[in-house]
């Protein structure tokens, strides 16, 4: 169930709208005129977005996508937090 609400509303509730969506992670539509005019959103999820639509951008992008999911379907992967292990982990000098 997605939450919308008119402009008027965001105009006097903004700040319990903000905490609403930093809370549950749901984004909320902003209606003008009983249309959806914006969609107010965590700057979390925003900024996915702007990268899945990065990622979209490159001219081998589905290619790459049936690749990730033949090495997924494979077994050749890791799990999201031996990533992160991996990235955060101090790199050595010689």
């Amino acid at each position: 169930m997605r939450n919308i609400i008119p402009i008027t509303d965001l105009q006097q509730k903004t700040k319990k709208y903000v905490q609403m969506v930093r809370e549950t992670g749901r984004p909320i539509v902003i209606t003008q005129r009983g249309r959806p005019a914006a969609v107010l959103a965590s700057a979390d999820d925003f900024e996915g977005y702007l990268v899945t639509l990065d990622e979209m951008s490159y001219p081998d992008s589905e290619e790459r996508l049936a690749r990730a999911k033949r090495d997924l379907d494979a077994g050749r992967g890791i799990t999201l937090e031996a990533f992160l292990a991996k990235k955060h982990k101090p790199k050595r000098r010689a």
